[in-house]
């Protein structure tokens, strides 16, 4: 026997690796070696009594027989810290980690990977669950495509989702602003399906340079965030231009970030940055 622990720390890693995907095995796995009832000497029958037909016998075996081999004077309680620890590490990774899409407007090219905007954007919204933000510089709601993305945010209105959206408050060269553009496809006394409005307080509307010429802010973000986790951040406006027609790039991200960029537009509505219009 050696007490040369690197082999024994791999086989750490190695089991929660085969096993985390399963959150209560690896903890039926953890709380049987600490009580005693796991140990490298444990039968068979005591192995399967802890997995309860879940697989990863074989990877718990390995862990046992490089426990008794490399690591026998590390006791039960001790082995079940490492494997905590080593599970709260694999679970703060999948936590953090991200999936990221390419998606893209414009013409489809073969051997591409891209992602149509318009999909992306009808995936988020059909699975939202509790909130979504919509962050975006024109709306122009007079396509087929804009105006069932409303109507869809207004049937998760009206199921309790909390909608919010943050707009450019400029008059556009062409049609309504996006306040009016919105109104007309939901209106503000609709029953039972709230929505908040956010824009530029009025004392950011305007920004004077260093020079004393005034210039006219623009909020020119385009962001779709859905329940902290789903987001898509994009050149497209919410137009059919932005959705079908233009060439337009961002990415979508599912993950902890998503949450960030919620947290950032809810700072800017605490500072008075962000005004609530409607």
């Amino acid at each position: 026997m050696t007490n040369d622990i690197a082999p024994f720390t791999k086989a750490c890693t190695d089991l929660i690796g085969q096993v985390a995907a399963v959150t209560t095995l690896a903890e039926s796995i953890i709380v049987a070696l600490a009580s005693g009832k796991l140990s490298f000497n444990s039968s068979p029958v005591a192995l399967s009594k802890v997995l309860k037909g879940a697989p990863g016998g074989h990877q718990l075996k390995v862990f046992l027989r490089v426990w008794q081999v490399h690591a026998p004077h590390l006791s039960g309680k001790d082995v079940s810290g490492m494997l905590q620890s080593a599970l709260d590490c694999y679970q703060l990774a999948i936590n953090r980690s991200h999936i990221v899409d390419t998606v893209w407007t414009g013409p489809e090219v073969e051997g591409s990977e891209t992602r149509l905007t318009e999909a992306v954007v009808r995936e988020i919204v059909a699975g939202c669950r509790s909130e979504i933000l919509i962050v975006g510089y024109w709306l122009v709601i007079s396509t087929k495509q804009v105006e069932e993305l409303i109507g869809s945010l207004i049937k998760k209105a009206r199921v309790g989702v909390k909608v919010r959206f943050v707009f450019d408050p400029g008059e556009k060269s062409e049609g309504d602003d996006n306040f009016k553009a919105l109104s007309k496809l939901w209106p503000s006394n609709l029953s039972g399906a709230p929505r908040e409005v956010f824009s530029w307080s009025d004392y950011m509307s305007i920004y004077r340079s260093k020079s004393g010429q005034d210039y006219d802010r623009k909020l020119h973000a385009k962001v779709i965030v859905s329940d902290n986790f789903d987001a898509l951040v994009t050149s497209a406006n919410l137009t059919h231009a932005g959705l079908i027609e233009n060439l337009e790039m961002g990415f979508h991200v599912k993950g902890a970030k998503a949450g960030d960029i919620i947290r950032h537009f809810n700072l800017l509505i605490d500072e008075g940055i962000l005004e609530r219009r409607e």
